[in-house]
């Protein structure tokens, strides 16, 4: 009987054993995967990331597995939500608004040093960045056909009779490029002639369109002849249509930078391999298929050197800055009370 009890005492302590290993099992991270939060546009077939991940995969033996969300505003709504139990390792498509706007909701981890990275001039402050990293960049302005019958080379232009309902917009409260043309306004004027250029330009607008797709579709089909988009554009057309009659429009005014980042939450799961992904990003292997799936410019000058963004011409650019959540409502709020006040 006592041999049969200490048998029984030891095939229980073996089962705890068993069971406490495997639940240490599953609350180990694998080092093997890690996990990238990123927008449709990138994960799809045509986006740059099965490229990265494919390449990332055969340089580092660490398999990279997409949480894909409509948008970015989504990604970063799923964090907050999942709070400790997200997955994320490293989230990609953050831009300058996102970084701002995700400050109090989400801890992100501190970056190592920038490792001899050359920024091109007109990014060059993103070296001082110490939580997020830049991946991709383009000036923005009006893209235009080249038989465009009037001259626009100044914000005021926007207002000439001949452009009577043939702007395309983005919507500033769901869409970056929105937003960036509304501060673009409101840095170039003051309140009151911020105001009423925007009570003006409602005439002139076809549409403000949710996300930048529908707006440059409305511009596509020949329903716009301006659109607000990056200045890299014309390249796709030169590139993917052979189509060279479509060209970005030189503003006096400097022109507004858009610039994507990565960043990894604090709370990730495999940081080394996050870490690893974040530089891999500014390789310039990586940089060359961004480029190419994004049609954004890269970090370095020489990385488009002998290829068709060799030929994009980077206008006047205002300096990188991150703006304050507080102001960029409060800018969203005069432009709504502007549009509701004319009807729209």
């Amino acid at each position: 009987m006592k041999h049969f009890i200490i048998f029984v005492a030891l095939i229980f302590s073996g089962l705890i054993l068993a069971y406490i290993n495997l639940g240490s099992n599953k609350a180990a991270p694998d080092n093997r995967v890690v996990t990238v939060y990123a927008s449709s546009s990138f994960v799809a077939k045509w986006g740059p990331g099965p490229a990265l991940a494919q390449l990332f995969e055969k340089q580092n033996n660490v398999k990279v597995e997409f949480i894909e969300s409509s948008d970015v505003s989504m990604t970063l709504q799923k964090i907050a939500f999942e709070g400790k139990n997200s997955t994320a390792d490293v989230v990609v498509g953050l831009d300058q608004f996102d970084l701002a706007r995700s400050s109090g909701k989400i801890k992100w981890k501190e970056l190592s040093k920038n490792s001899g990275i050359s920024y091109s001039p007109e990014i060059a402050d993103l070296a001082k960045q110490t939580n997020f990293a830049a991946y991709d960049w383009a000036p923005m302005s009006f893209v235009a056909r080249q038989d465009l019958a009037v001259t626009v080379e100044k914000l005021d232009d926007l207002l000439k009779p001949e452009l009577k309902g043939k702007i395309a917009l983005q919507d500033p409260r769901t869409s970056s490029p929105g937003l960036q043309f509304l501060i673009w306004v409101f840095e170039n004027k003051n309140l009151s002639e911020a105001k009423q250029f925007l009570k003006s330009l409602n005439q002139q607008v076809h549409s403000y369109s949710s996300g930048w797709s529908a707006a440059y579709g409305l511009f596509k089909n020949k329903q716009a002849d301006l659109v607000f988009s990056y200045v890299t554009s014309p390249v796709y057309h030169i590139t993917e249509e052979k189509d060279s009659s479509y060209i970005s429009l030189e503003f006096k005014e400097a022109h507004p930078l858009q610039i994507e980042f990565a960043g990894i939450p604090d709370l990730c799961k495999n940081c080394d391999g996050a870490a690893k992904f974040i530089r891999f990003l500014q390789t310039t292997e990586a940089q060359k298929i961004l480029m190419t799936k994004n049609y954004m410019l890269p970090l370095e000058t020489k990385t488009k050197n002998s290829t068709a963004f060799d030929t994009v011409k980077v206008y006047k650019t205002k300096p990188f800055k991150l703006y304050d959540k507080a102001q960029l409502d409060d800018w969203i709020q005069i432009w709504s009370e502007v549009r509701k006040n004319e009807g729209f």
